[in-house]
């Protein structure tokens, strides 16, 4: 139950998903949600379809090398109506076209998921003169927050607390950062799931001042090098569909766009379209 954006998730259930769609839907209206989510593999796809729902996208390889679909249903009517519809259509026709052919070929040098490489990365790390990229510790929350709290009015997860970012970190959440003269001015994280092998690139953030060069970019490509050294199968995000920059930058890695989740979460004005993108990494 996700009460902050108003949604209810199911990430997995067992038998007939008829069985209990009508007790998902009932509970779904007593908490006044407007989505309902549900992650299935393939051969359950139908099943939803049955009951009504409809897909809105794929993660590749999400269970351990097998899709993911996502389902959704809108107890409240207008959630399922996206109001940028077009603007994010063509945001999306520009990014396919500048970002077409451009996947890279990752190496590995090592085997495990618990240990990372990042002396052996530091080397492949392009930044303007003056820019470093480096893993987050403790010691980085409260700036981190801070930071966060500017960039973002509203975000889906808590973010803007320094004890949110230190229990996170302590999980399974890889932060990585830039610095411009020991200040940091971009960040992003991977939420990695040593069960299926999959990792959610996301939290993205430049200050204003320090757009444009870049820094995204060279964050994806070290979280990207990073997860494949511990070993995992495939890395997606859910960005912001009508922001071009962020679906630029995974366009330009070689992701592939697999879905817009209508009306997903709450950020900045109010609830706002998730566009899905997707990366094998082995």
């Amino acid at each position: 139950m996700d009460y902050y954006n108003r949604r209810l998730k199911v990430m997995n259930f067992s038998g007939f998903f008829e069985e209990i769609s009508g007790t998902i839907e009932a509970l779904a209206e007593a908490e006044d949600m407007g989505k309902i989510i549900v992650y299935t593999p393939p051969e359950k796809g139908h099943e939803l379809e049955i009951c009504g729902y409809a897909e809105e996208g794929i993660i590749r390889g999400y269970y351990a090398g097998k899709d993911c679909h996502i389902f959704s249903s809108y107890p409240i009517n207008s959630r399922g109506v996206s109001s940028n519809k077009e603007k994010e259509d063509q945001v999306i026709k520009n990014c396919l076209r500048k970002g077409k052919g451009t996947e890279k070929i990752l190496q590995k040098s090592g085997d495990s998921r618990k240990k990372g490489s990042w002396k052996l990365q530091k080397e492949k790390i392009r930044l303007p003169e003056k820019y470093t990229l480096r893993p987050a510790v403790q010691a980085d929350a409260s700036a981190m927050a801070a930071l966060y709290s500017q960039g973002f009015h509203f975000y889906p997860t808590p973010l803007h607390m320094e004890s949110y970012l230190l229990k996170t970190m302590d999980s399974d959440v890889l932060y990585l950062l830039v610095e411009k003269q020991g200040k940091i001015v971009s960040l992003a994280s991977a939420e990695m799931d040593l069960e299926t092998g999959s990792a959610e690139i996301t939290d993205c953030l430049t200050i204003s001042s320090e757009r444009g060069k870049g820094l995204i970019k060279e964050l994806i490509t070290a979280l990207e090098k990073e997860l494949f050294e511990r070993n995992f199968l495939i890395s997606y995000t859910l960005c912001r569909a009508s922001s071009p920059g962020i679906n630029a930058a995974f366009a330009s890695h070689g992701y592939a766009y697999t879905g817009r989740l209508v009306n997903n979460c709450r950020i900045e004005m109010g609830f706002e379209d998730m566009n899905i993108w997707c990366k094998m990494l082995k």
